[in-house]
């Protein structure tokens, strides 16, 4: 019997097969490598160069992907695959998620090739939406991704309704046999509610500063805007764009298809008004539902800071 042949063995025949542009076969001899650890770098980054070169781009970002992951290379080598993964973004259509890339590449290497003038042209077209245009499938699995996030919510929903109306219940006063029809009328006119039993008008009718939560006001009052914001997650697991409202200097909400997690950290980008656009360097989402989250600003530069004050500033009412 023949030995098995080695990751090693697999990964020089593929680079053989590719030199003579055998590509189909070259891709098979690297899919065998990325099973051998030693390996599985270099080889899922060959991989994604083979499906480039057969048109597969789909498939060819989720093998850079990989690649990154495997955490088998180094810095300027990174930077490489990634420019490879923004450029087959690009080539789908799918210029955000280039845009997410291009902008990590400038932090690694801010001189790479022409990292500033892709992004530049991307940031520019981006803000038109006919220039980015949504697949169905990005669609469908935007739409899956809502849903995931919002069945936990509904079912939590669904348990807090029964559990109120289950001690509203225990407040209601069941009327005497001799208590009419009108006299019940005319006691939920006037606004009358039942008390729980041993409690006083005092206690129930009893205000002052901190006791009526649904009348505190925010720490920070927020502004009504319509803003075009940019977000992704460090993993790049979330990435999308939305219309950024409810802004202060502390945080906002952004109303967008792409559902985010509760928990998420993000890096925004939030484009103002006849202005340059400005990075929000870390913001947490502190709460979601469907078609937007909001989120609280936890490292933001102060002149970052400034600017959304300045913002506010303007559009709040005197």
């Amino acid at each position: 019997m023949s030995q098995q042949a080695s990751g090693t063995d697999h990964y020089e025949r593929g680079l053989l097969l590719k030199k003579v542009q055998i590509f189909d076969s070259a891709l098979k001899e690297f899919q065998q490598a990325t099973r051998d650890p030693e390996q599985a770098g270099k080889a899922f980054a060959q991989v994604a160069l083979c499906l480039r070169t057969l048109k597969r781009h789909d498939e060819a970002v989720t093998a850079f992907r990989q690649a990154l992951e495997t955490g088998a290379f180094s810095t300027k080598e990174r930077v490489h695959i990634l420019y490879l993964l923004g450029q087959t973004l690009e080539s789908l259509n799918r210029d955000f998620e280039a845009l997410v890339v291009y902008r990590r590449i400038r932090r690694m290497d801010p001189r790479f090739e022409d990292i500033d003038t892709r992004i530049q042209e991307l940031s520019s077209s981006h803000l038109d939406p006919a220039a980015s245009p949504v697949s169905k499938a990005d669609q469908e699995r935007d739409i899956a991704n809502v849903w995931g996030q919002l069945k936990p919510q509904l079912a939590s929903l669904m348990t807090q309704t029964w559990q109120r109306l289950a001690a509203y219940r225990e407040t209601l006063q069941i009327p005497g046999p001799g208590t009419s029809a009108s006299a019940l009328f005319q006691k939920w006119a006037n606004h009358e509610t039942p008390m729980k039993h041993g409690s006083s008008p005092q206690s129930e009718t009893r205000s002052g500063p901190g006791l009526n939560t649904r009348k505190e006001k925010r720490r920070h009052d927020r502004v009504a805007v319509q803003l075009l914001s940019q977000f992704s997650s460090k993993s790049q697991i979330v990435a999308g764009e939305g219309e950024l409202r409810d802004l202060s200097p502390w945080g906002c909400r952004i109303s967008s298809p792409v559902g985010v997690p509760l928990g998420t950290t993000l890096e925004c980008w939030i484009y103002p008004e006849g202005g340059n656009p400005f990075t929000v360097d870390e913001a947490t989402v502190q709460w979601s539902r469907h078609r937007e989250f909001g989120v609280a600003f936890t490292k933001l530069r102060p002149s970052v800071q400034r600017s959304i004050a300045d913002i506010c500033r303007k559009i709040a009412p005197l």
